[in-house]
């Protein structure tokens, strides 16, 4: 084989890997809120106080890092818990609880919330800092890792009500 075909042999094959792997990462990337269900649901004003309540009545603790999981599998939920430590860390073991919930056992969740893993950030005095993701880009670790933000709204002061990320494009089912 002469050295001219090795070499063009070695191109294809580094051109045919490289493009797999741009129509593997494409599949999966998707929109956290793809029909603006979350969006729209945010609007209302009384948004927060719904939310809580249903958590609320689900027996979800103030002082919450809560993981909107799904029953069934999702490769995208196994990132999620490097943010979660990172919440924990940052937010106080001591003070604050992560509580995972599956998007279909709390009913009228999933009206509100229609992809996961979600995040869900609920203070020391049951009020509603952050819903949406913990990340965003390839397998949400390539892109933004929205842990400080998170932690900064949940030390706002005053309280001027929850941050709603619903414009997110990242590893989503």
């Amino acid at each position: 084989m002469t050295k001219g075909l090795s070499w063009a042999l070695l191109a294809l094959w580094a051109s045919s890997l490289l493009a797999a792997m741009l129509v593997y990462g494409q599949r999966q990337l998707s929109e956290f809120d793809p029909d603006g269900i979350l969006l729209h649901q945010s609007t209302s004003p009384t948004f927060d106080s719904e939310l809580t309540q249903l958590l609320k009545s689900s027996n979800v603790p103030s002082a919450s890092i809560i993981h909107i999981g799904s029953s069934e599998s999702c490769y995208c939920e196994t990132l999620t818990a490097p943010h979660q430590t990172q919440l924990l860390n940052r937010l106080g073991e001591s003070q604050y609880s992560v509580v995972d919930i599956a998007l279909d056992s709390v009913k009228g969740l999933s009206n509100i919330i229609t992809t996961v893993p979600a995040l869900i950030v609920i203070d020391e005095s049951y009020q509603l800092r952050y819903v949406g993701p913990y990340a965003t880009g390839y397998g949400c670790f390539t892109g933004k890792n929205l842990v400080d933000q998170v932690v900064s709204y949940t030390h706002q002061f005053p309280y001027n009500g929850a941050i709603i990320n619903s414009d997110a494009t990242g590893c989503f089912c």
